[in-house]
């Protein structure tokens, strides 16, 4: 069976609700992301077979988003579209099943993207917190994470100083230059339906990530009222929902010497497996257990692991689980809770950032977890392909990048 090459993996900043990206559409977002994998690969669009796109916002269109994003990006009627939901691990999904597509020959060239934007609502600083993509009072994932904190003994410091360095980590990121390499920056428009105003109606370009706060202190969030009486769980201290979108080229390895396609990184292995128990439990933990089963694996053996930030304690339950120290590999640049939950997108951008941080560091190994809820989750493990990551656009593609130097080094929370 033929190996998935992830090519060009890029993604979007994220917005907050409220903010610079709130009034976009989500075919806009997914349009520009995928225009900017199309140019930054080099591929033909002619060469593209299909796109598999996430999205879970239930007002974006669905099913025609796929198919207006291919079209918007230039691609040719031919290519058809669909989309996946798959909770907070769509956007993995969506790569997961292109992957599938081009393992087993069904095709050659998959773009795989993700995408969330809601229309302007809540404009708190904060945006709208949606830990596991929906409400966590209804979903039953809030109690989850409260019992998770007992059970491990995590205290509300703990999950503060969690979510303190999540930001620290993100806007030190942002600083040495480490997101400019995976970050295309998105024209805002008046009319974000206007296909054709992409490059002349754009008022200014967003850049950054949105709600990144590196002044944020303990100090602040020990301010925040519990969202549980007496509990460990504040919206200081879990993700809160943001606008952006992600997407790579999936390729299968023997044509992309045919196509002049670079790989950052291979796909190794996939899992997806859920847990009955009436105590505390780890969403994600048993697909990781059953994705290291398969591939022979271990925790050790991995240079990085990123952890969908639902819940500050939900994170640190799982380091207490597997033994491992959360300022080591874990994370590295922040998380969901520092650059927020855009749900469709969410799965992917972890992998961007993650495949990234391995091409930048040189590093090998790097998993992948998601909890789909507090009972069952998704995991993903990649291999990189020791690539530099590409540092700008093509002159000439509708989106250019940011030059950055190349660094390396240890990680340190």
């Amino acid at each position: 069976m033929r190996r998935a090459a992830i090519v060009a993996p890029v993604r979007t900043p994220s917005g907050i609700e409220g903010g610079a990206l709130s009034g976009m559409s989500p075919e806009w977002l997914a349009s520009t992301v995928l225009s900017a994998v199309i140019a930054r690969s080099g591929i033909n669009p002619l060469r593209i077979e299909d796109v598999a796109m996430a999205c879970v916002d239930n007002r974006a269109g669905a099913p025609e988003l796929s198919r207006l994003a291919a079209r918007g990006a230039g691609l040719p009627f031919a290519v058809p579209g669909f989309l996946t939901d798959c909770r907070c691990g769509s956007g993995l999904q969506a790569v997961i099943t292109a992957a599938m597509m081009v393992q087993t020959g069904a095709a050659d060239v998959v773009v795989a993207g993700g995408v969330e934007c809601s229309a302007a609502g809540d404009c708190s600083p904060v945006g709208r917190n949606t830990a596991a993509g929906c409400d966590p009072f209804q979903s039953g994932d809030l109690a989850n994470a409260e019992d998770l904190a007992r059970y491990y003994g995590i205290s509300r410091e703990e999950a503060d100083q969690f979510a303190v360095a999540s930001h620290r980590k993100a806007a030190r990121a942002w600083r040495q230059g480490t997101f400019t390499a995976e970050v295309i920056p998105v024209g805002v428009v008046e009319d974000a339906n206007d296909w054709n105003s992409f490059d002349t109606a754009a008022r200014h370009r967003i850049m950054r990530d949105e709600g990144v706060r590196e002044d944020v202190s303990t100090h602040a969030l020990a301010a925040l009222h519990p969202l549980i009486a007496r509990g460990v769980v504040t919206e200081g201290n879990m993700s809160s929902h943001r606008n952006g979108a992600s997407a790579c080229l999936v390729v299968a390895e023997d044509r992309l010497d045919e196509f002049g396609l670079v790989p950052m990184a291979y796909l190794v292995g996939w899992a997806a497996a859920g847990c009955d128990s009436d105590t505390a439990t780890l969403g994600a933990a048993p697909a990781v257990a059953k994705l290291l089963g398969r591939t022979g694996f271990t925790l050790d053996d991995l240079d990085l692991i990123e952890v969908n930030e639902g819940f500050a304690v939900e994170v640190l339950a799982l380091a207490r689980a597997w033994e491992l120290d959360p300022r080591d590999r874990l994370n590295v640049n922040g998380s969901a809770i520092a650059l927020g939950h855009p749900v469709g997108a969410t799965g992917l951008r972890i992998m961007t950032t993650m495949l990234h941080e391995l091409a930048r560091t040189n590093g090998n190994y790097g998993l992948e977890a998601i909890a789909l809820g507090h009972d069952h989750g998704i995991a993903a493990l990649f291999e990189s392909a020791g690539t530099a990551p590409i540092m700008e656009t093509p002159r000439g593609a509708r989106f250019h990048g940011v030059r950055a130097s190349r660094r390396s080094g240890r990680h340190r929370a």
